[in-house]
């Protein structure tokens, strides 16, 4: 699906899961090097920056919040820049893209800011907006994070540790796809410099400065996603260790009260105490007892 938005000359074409006929007639209608063409004809693996001649083509992976599977998604976002159209092309949805684009076409003051001398504007646009999508979707994993402390220290509860797993590979696959940015960053500056001219390249800076910052914050909520997976660990195995220690010191107190019981029910001709008035009571009295020295000698080496 090809979706189109054009302002004093200058041309955006979206194309969402374009067909193979869609991607021949944007060959023909923007004379698209070969290169080019073959590449956004299908999905792509490898993040780049390339140029070819007056053309700069552009593969970002991006992670996108996958409502289904609760959790974000890398996504790839290919981008040719030419001097007056910018192509964008996606086979899966970009909610950030398509609400970019929805809010430009709307705003027709925007546009014609956007679109006033060449495709640069656009670009820098998307890129500088996509990026304050991802750091808000930075903010909602923080917000997790933030509930998830909470309920550590406040309420236990079985499938924490469920959670707190699944926010970890949430936010390992959101690192594992802006990672690469980095990569493309480097490639793409000399290259937008040549072909976009010298103006951009304060551009670039503030994209790359967003892009550190990103990063920053990614790595961040993983080493604070792994602080509380070891702290929800620790409280668990000392949860455990107090119930296995609460066990051992019923075992060793019901121990000496079944092996007094045992002796005074042997069934021999000589049993002292038993027969005797209160002989229940003085039984009785004496496990007490020995329950309480018990206690006493535990409490004294601190094992209780």
């Amino acid at each position: 699906m090809l979706s189109r938005m054009d302002q004093s000359g200058i041309l955006w074409v979206d194309a969402y899961n374009p067909s193979p006929n869609e991607i021949s007639e944007l060959t023909r209608e923007l004379s698209l090097p070969r290169p080019i063409s073959e590449e956004i004809s299908r999905p792509s693996f490898h993040p780049k920056a390339e140029s070819h001649g007056k053309y700069l083509y552009l593969i970002l992976p991006l992670p996108i919040y996958d409502h289904n599977k609760d959790h974000h998604h890398s996504r790839e976002l290919d981008m040719v820049v030419g001097e007056k159209f910018l192509l964008t092309i996606h086979y899966e949805p970009i909610e950030p893209l398509r609400n970019i684009f929805k809010k430009i076409h709307a705003d027709a003051k925007l546009r014609a800011e956007i679109f006033e001398r060449d495709s640069r504007g656009i670009l820098y646009y998307i890129w500088e907006n996509i990026y304050r999508h991802l750091l808000g979707e930075l903010d909602h994993i923080q917000k997790k994070i933030d509930r998830i402390e909470d309920r550590i220290f406040s309420v236990e509860r079985k499938e924490l540790i469920e959670e707190i797993s699944l926010l970890r590979r949430d936010i390992l696959d959101f690192s594992r796809s802006i990672r690469p940015h980095g990569m493309v960053m480097e490639e793409f500056a000399p290259l937008a410099r040549a072909t976009l001219g010298p103006d951009f390249i304060k551009g670039t800076r503030e994209l790359t400065q967003s892009y550190r910052r990103i990063i920053l914050l990614a790595e961040n909520d993983k080493d604070s996603l792994e602080v509380l997976y070891d702290t929800y660990n620790a409280l668990q195995s000392r949860r455990s260790s107090e119930t296995v220690k609460i066990f051992t010191m019923l075992a060793l107190l019901t121990f000496p009260l079944s092996l007094i019981a045992s002796i005074f029910a042997i069934d021999t001709i000589s049993r002292p105490i038993v027969g005797r008035p209160n002989d229940f009571w003085i039984i009785a009295g004496i496990m007490i007892l020995v329950v309480f020295g018990m206690l006493i000698f535990f409490k004294s080496r601190k094992w209780i």
